[in-house]
């Protein structure tokens, strides 16, 4: 009787969904490096890289690669190549405004922005989740190559974003591609 509970064990920590971080961060597989925060938390998953210290309704940090002939799933704008950096953003906020799961969507700030040394924008917004939790993000973007790469920190008004900008802002300028075309 103790042996497969031991198993079992084993398989779910194996597994752990959630490993603590802290220093330089390289994907090859996404073509990005950055320096991690130490005490942090990363989801684990291949598909984007997602940080947070206190969970991810708090606060997170948000790093993304997606090909640019990717459909999102809120909008029906496209990336495209060659696209000037205010277009990519104007993509970028037509999905977050029209997920319905972001009540009172405010923009703040859309303005260009330099990312690892490629032109790209800077967007600042706030929200509301249904519980009532008004949030607010810092999304930069560019389009590279094929790729969108986004970087976005979001965190509850209340508290969590000025006690984790600072942070964030770490993060971001340490953001490099590995390869550049």
């Amino acid at each position: 009787m103790k042996k497969p509970l031991w198993i079992f064990l084993l398989l779910i920590m194996g597994c752990a969904p959630w490993l603590q971080v802290g220093g330089l961060y390289t994907s090859e597989d996404y073509n990005f490096s950055v320096e991690l925060p130490q005490g942090w938390m990363r989801f684990n998953t291949d598909e984007y890289l997602l940080i947070t210290r206190d969970g991810v309704l708090l606060q997170n940090i948000l790093i993304e690669r997606l090909p640019i002939n990717k459909e999102l799933k809120y909008t029906k704008k496209k990336f495209k190549k060659g696209m000037l950096p205010q277009e990519v953003a104007e993509v970028v906020l037509d999905n977050i405004s029209s997920d319905q799961t972001n009540l009172n969507f405010e923009l703040i700030e859309n303005s260009p922005a330099k990312i690892g040394g490629f032109s790209g924008f800077k967007v600042v917004f706030t929200f509301k989740t249904k519980d009532g939790v008004r949030l607010k993000s810092i999304y930069y973007g560019f389009i590279a190559d094929e790729w969108f790469y986004g970087i976005r920190y979001t965190a509850a008004i209340r508290y969590y974003f000025d006690k984790d900008i600072k942070t964030f802002e770490r993060v971001f300028e340490s953001f490099k591609l590995i390869k550049t075309v």
